[in-house]
């Protein structure tokens, strides 16, 4: 499948990063942060893309895993006739970023293609996960489920989800993603196939990407990617155990661990200036520079 995707920057600019977003939401959820990301680094255009069964990418096949994920990029850059230097992607993405740079790793130096050189993984837990019935994805999994709509308006969907519990700024969040149903009296709907996101979720938290990662410490070849892992200081996705055995991949080879201050989880709207002041100080220099 390709991928819905739109541009920032411009199109033909001499290097090309996609930007992933996280799980319920949509490639334009970080617009505004990748024109700031463009301004610094014209030299890029920053495609933001609508991940499987999410925005405005409908009707893949099954499976739905970070490995379908990470292939319908690779379609996408075939379409696109070229391929990412740079991908960035938040939590759910940052997954799926993990898992294109390990095929990329795997095909270095592949015949007609350009070489990926930098993964960046916001706030992604690159291990297996058991989470609990609390955890905030499938909270709002089971809220969508017991809400299905149709809705006579957005403020009413908003209204039933906060009275079951969520945020009012997650309920907005997630109402932009109603779509009107055909006939004039027909109401809105959830975009989401909810049964789809659950499988994709249900691989997300079992993949075991820390394995890669430890290969990546100790390698040197200057053909692989850099892999660039962002911590939020306030995560709840990140145990202390977790922090440590990233540090420790850290002090050597293409695995680097950055710390993104006074920020929770949702790391591009509750601290972009320190974000941006992060990525922009680690992007690799244009090829050639």
């Amino acid at each position: 499948m390709i991928p819905h995707h739109l541009f920032v920057g411009q199109p033909d600019a001499p290097e090309l990063a996609f930007v992933l977003h996280g799980v319920l939401g949509a490639g334009h959820n970080f617009r505004s942060f990748a024109k700031r990301l463009g301004e610094v680094r014209p030299d890029v255009a920053f495609v933001l893309v609508d991940l499987r069964y999410h925005g405005r990418s409908l009707g893949a096949p099954p499976p739905h895993t970070l490995a379908a994920c990470a292939a319908d990029l690779e379609q996408l850059g075939r379409h696109l006739g070229r391929f990412p230097s740079l991908v960035i992607g938040h939590s759910l993405g940052g997954k799926v970023a993990l898992t294109y740079g390990q095929a990329a790793a795997e095909q270095a130096q592949h015949p007609g293609r350009g070489t990926l050189r930098q993964v960046w993984a916001l706030d992604s837990d690159p291990g297996p996960q058991t989470p609990s019935l609390e955890h905030e994805v499938l909270r709002v999994l089971g809220a969508l489920r017991r809400h299905a709509g149709p809705f006579a308006s957005r403020a009413e969907a908003t209204q039933r989800l906060l009275s079951d519990g969520l945020s009012s700024g997650l309920s907005n969040w997630l109402v932009m993603s109603l779509d009107r149903l055909p006939g004039a009296d027909a109401g809105l709907s959830w975009r989401f196939d909810l049964d789809a996101i659950e499988a994709l979720l249900t691989d997300y938290f079992s993949t075991d990407l820390w394995p890669f990662l430890d290969q990546m410490a100790s390698a040197t070849s200057p053909a692989l990617p850099r892999f660039e892992l962002l911590v939020a200081e306030h995560s709840d996705r990140w145990s202390g155990t977790m922090r440590e055995r990233a540090a420790q991949l850290a002090k050597g080879g293409r695995v680097r661990v950055h710390e993104l201050l006074g920020a929770g989880h949702w790391v591009h709207v509750d601290n972009p200036d320190g974000l941006l002041e992060i990525i922009t100080g680690h992007l690799e220099p244009p090829a050639g520079a």
